[in-house]
């Protein structure tokens, strides 16, 4: 790991300028106005040089400017950009931003990594046949890492052009669907189940890590996210209990215990999206409401007397 926190480019060459960065020999004897002046020129030289090495990663002033005007497109589209941004990760946790996307991701982590962990013998008991049970197997083996692969430039689509409640509800809708499938005694839907599942997966951690970023913002990304995953690491402890219910409780019978994930997914999904839903929509108001205010004021001539005389009118006059 690096010694110093990784920089943003604004940072860099704020550092560049800083005086206290300022290195004088100590073999030179200067006067103070002959040193100002080599302090001068050796940070012009530093910040040049700097310059130099980040300008071609940024591309020329008008892809620059298109840049951020797609990243302040991206921002209007979410909904949530910086609903919780410059609060203390303290403060964070205790939201029901917070709360309802780690319920959220407890259930579904534990979920997914259930079923990674027992798809042989769930599908031998729902197909009654372990050659096709190894069958799908074989095949979600393979489809796994290939579906991750394929999904990432949609992903990048779905995360860029749709708000996060968009984003959500395809979450849970989509966890629904895998939910039932994998409650279906059939091979089309096994494997149909498997192509769902192998898409999602990668859309399911990505738009959470998505999500945290616009909601509580980078600064305190790594504390809330690493909390956020650390929580739902731990609840999947529960996996091997499931499995033992499954066994023992229910007869090697898996639909009862798919049926319970898939209820508790969803419910608590449902309330997440309601949620963020709300919110967006108040965080929407607010700033239509600020714009509102900080409309620029005009100088409207009002004669009186015959004398002009400025009149102010807001700009929604």
């Amino acid at each position: 790991m690096p010694t110093s926190s990784y920089k943003t480019v604004g940072e860099i060459v704020k550092e560049v300028e800083d005086p206290s960065n300022d290195v004088l020999p100590s073999n030179l004897n200067m006067d103070d106005q002959a040193r100002e002046e080599y302090l001068r020129q050796q940070r012009q030289e530093r910040r040049e040089s700097v310059l130099s090495e980040i300008t071609p990663l940024l591309g020329n002033k008008k892809e620059s400017d298109k840049a951020n005007r797609d990243e302040e497109r991206k921002k209007r589209v979410s909904g949530v950009w910086g609903a919780l941004h410059g609060r203390s990760a303290l403060y964070q946790i205790q939201t029901p931003w917070f709360i309802l996307v780690t319920l959220f991701v407890m259930f579904q982590m534990l979920r997914i990594n259930y079923f990674v962990a027992t798809i042989r013998p769930q599908y031998e008991y729902l197909l009654s046949s372990h050659r096709l049970a190894k069958q799908v197997n074989d095949v979600f083996d393979v489809a796994l890492p290939v579906g991750g692969v394929l999904s990432i430039p949609f992903i990048g689509l779905i995360l860029d052009n749709f708000s996060t409640t968009v984003t959500l509800a395809l979450l849970v809708l989509t966890a629904t669907a895998i939910g039932i499938l994998g409650c279906l005694p059939s091979l089309g839907a096994a494997y149909l189940n498997i192509i769902l599942f192998v898409v999602y997966r990668p859309f399911y951690y990505t738009a959470v890590s998505d999500y945290a970023a616009k909601v509580f913002g980078f600064y305190t990304f790594g504390k809330v996210y690493g909390l956020i995953i650390c929580i739902s690491g731990l609840f999947n402890l529960a996996q091997s209990a499931l499995d033992a219910l499954r066994f023992q409780g229910f007869d090697n019978d898996p639909v009862p215990v798919n049926v319970i994930l898939l209820v508790m997914v969803f419910v608590v999904g449902a309330l997440l999206v309601a949620y963020v839903y709300a919110q967006s929509r108040k965080l929407k108001r607010d700033m239509l409401e600020e714009e509102a205010e900080d409309a620029e004021e005009t100088t409207m001539p009002d004669v009186t007397n015959g004398v002009a005389t400025p009149q102010r009118q807001s700009n929604d006059a």
